[in-house]
């Protein structure tokens, strides 16, 4: 199949290139299109990853690729970007986050469902070998009382602010906790910042992003135990996502719940008001 990238800004376009067209990990898919915010990144990601076409519009694809991953680092581009594909039926896989806008988000997946095609999002810290042991370790703790992430991230970020590299720890929180939280109150400590999320029953989560941190971490606590440790990335930290968006465009099978890409997204939403506010904000429900 023939995956088209709009977006060259960001790393990730040249990583799955490479791991695609260069390293072969998945069989039956390479990257052959690719649009970028600029001539430079389009021929730099088009060189590291072997991606043979450059286009001067995204819609030149239409009618040449199978599908299709947005990638811009900005994530209030990347709804807008996938409405040409999803009109012309071409599958979408959209590199976190999926917008930078709950209510934006929540249209945008009710399009590609009235439209039948399917979309996937997602963090790749999930993804990763040491996380699937996290969630192991979780399980053995009983009752979650506390859960604390802490990563890199900068809140004041030109690429969404919290949405930017939040994200990856929201994805997590919701990976491991099954929803997003209630409620939401952020708190900034001079170049960081800290959200306490409140969960229904008496489980409390916090977020933290340092900038320049390197690593993402856990720390849990339940009613017969506790651990704290970090988030290794895999030798190849793209390889697991990729195969979860490429099995979706050869199934037609999203991998997950529309319920579940919004989580994450209404917890940053709310995280960003709050940021603003400086009170408790209730996380929109994605039902």
């Amino acid at each position: 199949m023939n995956l088209g990238i709009i977006g060259a800004e960001n790393t990730h376009a040249a990583a799955i290139a490479r791991l695609l067209n260069v390293e072969k990990k998945i069989s039956g898919f390479r990257v052959s299109h690719i649009w970028g915010e600029t001539e430079a990144f389009a021929h730099a990601a088009a060189l590291a990853g072997q991606i043979p076409t450059i286009v001067t519009k995204p819609e030149h694809m239409i009618g040449q690729v199978d599908c299709i991953m947005i990638d811009h680092r900005h994530g209030k581009y990347h709804t807008p970007a996938a409405i040409p594909f999803i009109k012309a039926g071409i599958p979408v896989f959209i590199d976190k986050p999926l917008s930078t806008s709950f209510a934006e988000a929540k249209k945008f997946l009710a399009f590609c469902a009235r439209n039948c095609v399917p979309v996937t999002t997602l963090s790749a810290m999930p993804c990763q070998d040491s996380f699937k042991e996290i969630r192991g370790k979780i399980k053995g703790l009983g009752k979650i009382r506390a859960l604390s992430f802490n990563g890199p991230g900068d809140y004041k970020s030109k690429y969404g602010g919290i949405m930017f590299y939040g994200i990856h720890q929201a994805d997590m929180m919701v990976e491991l906790v099954g929803s997003a939280p209630a409620s939401v109150r952020v708190s900034v400590c001079r170049n960081s910042c800290s959200a306490i999320c409140a969960y229904p029953d008496t489980c409390i989560a916090t977020i933290t992003m340092i900038p320049g941190l390197e690593s993402f971490y856990v720390t849990a606590m339940g009613d017969k135990g506790s651990f704290h440790c970090a988030v290794a990335t895999d030798q190849n930290v793209f390889l697991g996502s990729a195969r979860i968006f490429t099995t979706m465009f050869r199934t037609g099978k999203e991998p997950f719940t529309h319920e579940r890409m919004l989580a994450p997204i209404a917890l940053l939403d709310a995280m960003a008001r709050s940021l603003k506010n400086k009170k408790w904000v209730k996380v929109p429900v994605v039902a």
